[in-house]
């Protein structure tokens, strides 16, 4: 007993670090506002709006529908707010790693699956996705189920007359159902196939027509829905294509995925393994020797290779895609497939730790216990730490004047035209800003290029020369996504020469709230003199935010002038 005392150490360090975390999973859903891509779901599924509605957003994206679906029937019963969208994440979340836990149990000892599961609540990148209202943690549920029926398939593929029926429908289904929760999820289930395809020659033709079917009904989905009714462009957007960006999307992959204090922990097996070999390891059979010993044992093993060779081939399928069709690669999207990594873990921790002589395995245990432990009440307690984007703390600052109230609001959009289909962004936009407005002010977008341009409507350059003026609503621009204090400044400086209040920018003054990540609103300080002062009220720009329809190439959004 006294020899596995360390062992049980492990387990119960291991296993506390995991119901940390979890738990974790559902604490401050509320701390963070909505950052835009959750209020991109917010406004999709959004509670009040028709089927055919819901369906008309569904096609503006260019993701696959599934989570949609499965989000608009959760908001229909929990709501679309924080708590409600999110907490769908945060339950995905949590029944990917018990997931884990449960269905790996035939091929990981429990501390080796507690290790990677805490490992995994311990990452950034789990624990972000637990509480983005994004479809990331429902593949982390569906990336674990294939993980598992293709640990079934390598397992049974040296056996004769096994019958791998189950094990193929049930990975057909997942396969097709995560393609249509996100293309990177397709990219997974392909390399899965490939790994697959190496290891299991008797099944080569099924894993291809598996294959086969991904690749077609994907196809057709961006053939006849996103490329004709996404309103974004599908070749232009956010994304880059060259290699100091690769680099650094794999650089924050990296950081995502592993801590400083994760790294540790495997840095720590690294060792244990490298320690065993070099002092401990005994005599092996010359049997062993042989090509076909080697590639069993770990890190050459089939379950190693499909743990490795996942991610890598969803790299590589990343990056090609992106040179060839267009630009897709970024660190979320490769990390699509961390169920893989979180399996390498417990692989690497069977392989190092248990089968170590005392001494290291001692050793090994007890500063893993410690570093685990460390590495996920760490990150849980960041459950208190905001880390959006500002959109309800400013505008709940906006609230603070009631001269605002009923008045258009510009929101700046620091993104090109040239990413949105016309008239797009001006609908979509003004209902992200207006989100947390509650119905006080009416957004009014207008894209950056637009000020340096000077095209500001006539009905909008009247009430900003109004406020410049010191009359009214003080608010003159609100921006906060993609943008810099800096180039807000400067759009705002370009803004006064476009409306002829060049001489005005002593009074502009700009608020920088923070949720984690920073947003501005500049607004005007004082009196700007008499230079076109006004006496009266400027009519309101009619205003943009509509809840319905959606714009589609059917029910076109009018194009501002």
């Amino acid at each position: 007993m006294r020899a596995k005392l360390d062992g049980l150490i492990a387990v119960g360090s291991f296993g506390i670090a995991c119901a940390v975390g979890l738990v974790g999973a559902f604490v401050g859903l509320k701390v963070s506002s909505f950052w835009i891509d959750e209020l991109f779901t917010a406004w999709i599924v959004e509670v009040g709006i028709s089927l055919d509605e819901f369906i008309a957003r569904i096609v503006t994206d260019v993701h696959p529908p599934v989570y949609y679906v499965l989000a608009f029937a959760y908001a229909q019963l929990f709501g679309d707010d924080e708590v409600g969208l999110r907490s769908l994440s945060a339950i995905l979340a949590v029944a990917a790693i018990l997931l884990f836990i449960v269905t790996t149990r035939a091929y990981f000892s429990l501390a080796a699956r507690l290790f990677g599961a805490a490992l995994a609540t311990g990452s950034f990148f789990w624990f972000y996705q637990a509480q983005n209202a994004r479809g990331y943690s429902l593949a982390f549920v569906i990336g674990v189920a294939m993980l598992a029926i293709s640990l079934s398939i390598l397992d049974k593929r040296t056996r004769r007359g096994t019958r791998m029926l189950p094990e193929m429908a049930g990975l057909a289904v997942l396969m097709l159902i995560g393609s249509f929760v996100h293309f990177y999820l397709m990219y997974e289930c392909l390399a899965i196939l490939i790994v697959l395809g190496f290891f299991c020659p008797r099944q080569r033709l099924v894993l291809a027509v598996f294959a086969a079917i991904l690749l077609t009904s994907t196809g057709l989905y961006v053939k006849f829905v996103i490329e004709e009714l996404s309103q974004y462009s599908t070749t232009t957007n956010w994304i880059h294509s060259n290699l100091s960006w690769y680099l650094d999307q794999l650089r924050a992959a990296l950081v995502y995925s592993f801590t400083k204090k994760a790294m540790l922990a495997l840095a720590i097996c690294v060792a244990a393994l490298a320690t065993q070999w070099r002092f401990f390891a005994r005599p092996a059979p010359a049997a062993s020797t042989s090509k076909a010993g080697i590639l069993g044992r770990f890190p050459f093993d089939p379950q190693t290779a499909l743990f490795v060779g996942v991610p890598v081939i969803v790299l590589a399928g990343g990056i090609a895609s992106s040179l060839l069709i267009a630009p897709n690669f970024t660190d979320r999207n490769l990390l699509i497939c961390a169920p893989f990594l979180w399996a390498f873990c417990a692989k690497l921790y069977d392989a190092s730790v248990p089968g170590a002589e005392r001494p290291v395995r001692m050793a090994a245990n007890l500063l893993l216990s410690a570093v685990v432990l460390w590495t996920v009440v760490a990150m849980t307690v960041g459950r208190e730490r905001p880390w959006n984007e500002p959109f309800r703390e400013s505008a709940d600052w906006i609230r603070t004047f009631p001269e605002c109230r009923d008045r258009p609001i510009m929101m700046i959009n620091a993104q090109p035209r040239a990413w949105f289909k016309p008239g797009y962004s001006e609908i979509l936009y003004a209902d992200f800003y207006a989100s947390y407005l509650n119905d006080f002010a009416h957004p009014q977008v207008i894209f950056k290029e637009d000020i340096f341009a000077h095209k500001i409507s006539d009905e909008m350059k009247e009430y900003l020369q109004w406020r410049v003026d010191g009359n009214g609503c003080p608010i003159l621009a609100w921006s906060i996504h993609l943008i810099t204090e800096k180039e807000l400044a400067e759009a705002g400086s370009e803004l006064l020469r476009a409306i002829d209040r060049p001489n005005s920018g002593s009074i502009m003054r700009m608020k920088v709230l923070h949720d984690g990540f920073p947003g501005y609103v500049l607004y005007a300080e004082g009196s700007g003199g008499s230079e076109g002062s006004q006496s009266r009220d400027p009519r309101a720009p009619p205003s943009q935010r509509k809840t319905g329809p959606a714009p589609t190439p059917i029910r076109k959004a009018p194009v501002p002038k």
